[in-house]
């Protein structure tokens, strides 16, 4: 019988968790569904003259193009072509730069932008952080001409600058043979499959668990 009482509080207390699980996965999705929406709200005022203090992604901005630094090639697969995103080092003063990203690049036509001087005085785009690199991106060979990730501790030493720690997504005209950015809000919610799953479990457990109490009776 303590056996049988124990295994009961087990599966109760089984339950309990997973339902919890669920329950913070619904949270979860409300929460990002409120962040979403705050961030598309942001993409639609108008652009504020960038500097170094705004912190947040998804700002809109206007930064006046300062001296450039050489182009970096950053390895991308758009709709499964080959490609990279041409991403540019713009002083910001003389100790700090920051990468705008300018759009997408066809592999045959990299060579086109290699020695591009771009023209626009004032950039427009949106903030955005610049992705960490994980364990399934390849390392950085610097004898190729693109890189597989954005490494800010070589970008600091290759400058000899601070690097701003968000990306600028240019949305405003660009060269002719790169593919322009638009105002896209990267954010991943898939927390109501995980809340399904969970509550899932939890339905089967319990079913489980009805149906060991009758067999055992």
């Amino acid at each position: 019988m303590f056996k049988i009482k124990s295994l009961d509080i087990f599966f109760i207390f089984f339950v309990l968790v997973i339902f919890s699980l669920g329950t913070w996965q619904i949270l979860r999705l409300n929460s990002k569904k409120n962040l979403i929406s705050q961030l598309e709200v942001n993409l639609k005022k108008s652009s504020t003259s960038f500097n170094k203090d705004i912190n947040k992604e998804y700002t809109k901005v206007k930064f006046k193009k300062n001296k450039s630094n050489p182009v970096i090639f950053l390895y991308q697969l758009k709709k499964g072509e080959i490609g990279f995103k041409v991403i540019v080092p713009y002083d910001i003063d003389n100790s700090s730069v920051v990468l705008i990203d300018k759009g997408w690049v066809r592999k045959k036509n990299i060579n086109l932008i290699k020695n591009t001087s771009f023209k626009d005085d004032f950039i427009e785009g949106y903030t955005k952080k610049i992705t960490p690199v994980n364990l399934f991106t390849p390392k950085n060979s610097f004898v190729e001409d693109f890189v597989y990730s954005i490494d800010i501790e070589y970008l600091k030493k290759n400058l000899n600058k601070d690097i701003y720690p968000l990306f600028i997504i240019q949305t405003s005209p660009n060269n002719k043979d790169i593919i322009s950015n638009d105002y896209e809000i990267h954010i991943t919610n898939n927390h109501l499959q995980y809340a399904i799953t969970w509550y899932g479990l939890a339905l089967f457990t319990i079913i489980f668990f009805l149906y060991y109490k009758r067999r055992s009776q």
